[in-house]
């Protein structure tokens, strides 16, 4: 069974939240935060599939925490669900980067609707290899859900690795897919690369599985 969709709320009127949670039981993994503060505490430990925000809250308001989000992470889903009806909100929302905005009271058929839809784009760009889900929206890998905060390059390297497990990858081969040129040499750069990921997947849990063949390359078992 494919595991559930995590999705981040942040309602802090509770009879909202109570909503919230009967429609999307049985279907997705919810987290509810009452304000920002706890929500980007989360957000550093774990990336949902999609984010639902006020706009009205007691520390900030959605705008801003859809601004800030928008900085570290600009393809993560997000649904502005808000009391604020009038078309300039709704402008608004979507210019600082919402994917969708429904006015509140809400149908939760129609909820659910739109969040599956969000999902489905998303998803157009996420694969899974068992525990692990290359996420070509955000380049970055995750690994029972918790992001490894890879850079650009240790995304393009750990990417080949994981679509290529059990499969030992000559070191040359390694440079002309992510330095984009011939294999260079002496040089350490690739090395620190992969000492830089095993760390990295050490933290989320994923200790040695990348091994080395010396003088032919990687393998990640």
């Amino acid at each position: 069974m494919d595991k559930k969709a995590l999705i981040y709320i942040v309602e802090d009127d509770e009879g909202i939240q109570e909503v919230y949670e009967g429609a999307f039981e049985g279907l997705y993994d919810v987290e509810i935060f009452g304000d920002a503060k706890s929500f980007f505490a989360a957000l550093e430990d774990r990336r949902p599939s999609l984010a639902i925000l006020d706009i009205m809250l007691p520390d900030t308001d959605g705008y801003t925490i859809l601004t800030e989000l928008r900085k570290h992470d600009e393809r993560l889903p997000v649904i502005i669900v808000s009391a604020k009806s009038d078309e300039i909100s709704f402008v608004k929302g979507l210019n600082k980067g919402a994917d969708d905005y429904m006015s509140k009271p809400f149908s939760v058929m129609e909820l659910i609707a739109r969040v599956k839809a969000s999902l489905r784009r998303a998803n157009l760009y996420v694969k899974k290899y068992n525990e692990f889900e290359i996420d070509d929206n955000i380049y970055d890998i995750l690994y029972n859900g918790k992001r490894l905060n890879l850079t650009l390059k240790e995304f393009k390297l750990m990417k080949i690795l994981i679509e290529r497990a059990g499969e030992t990858i000559p070191r040359v081969e390694i440079f002309e897919e992510v330095w984009n040129t011939e294999y260079m040499g002496d040089t350490r750069a690739l090395d620190m690369h992969i000492a830089q990921i095993r760390n990295k997947m050490k933290q989320a849990g994923a200790d040695k599985m990348i091994f080395t063949v010396r003088g032919v390359g990687y393998r990640l078992d």
